[in-house]
């Protein structure tokens, strides 16, 4: 579309350098936007601790039988838990997965 416009001579030649170079300074600030907001997410989930929420399913039911009720990220003693609510066949229990070094504590 640009090329028939230009061809048109409906726009100076100087506004279409003018167009494309607009459109590849905006591709270029897309991409280091994107690219610094990866870096963002990644120092985040990084300082958010080493264990994410499905790892902390993954350990609950490597040493547990029953059924995930509910899990919620809490705050317990000064550092980040999962807190993980299990049913074993009516047995209501809770478990507590440290994020940032994933030990397990059983109430």
């Amino acid at each position: 579309m640009l090329t028939s416009v230009l061809k048109q001579k409906q726009f100076p030649l100087w506004a279409g350098i003018a167009l494309v170079w607009l459109m590849l300074a905006t591709s270029i600030a897309s991409a280091q936007t994107s690219h610094h907001a990866q870096q963002v997410l990644a120092q985040n989930s990084a300082s958010q601790g080493a264990i994410s929420q499905r790892r902390a399913l993954q350990i609950v039911r490597q040493k547990f039988s029953g059924n995930v009720v509910s899990i919620t990220e809490v705050s317990r003693g000064g550092g980040r838990y999962y807190r993980v609510r299990m049913d074993d066949n009516g047995n209501i229990f809770t478990v507590y997965v440290n994020a940032a070094n994933g030990e397990v504590t059983r109430e």
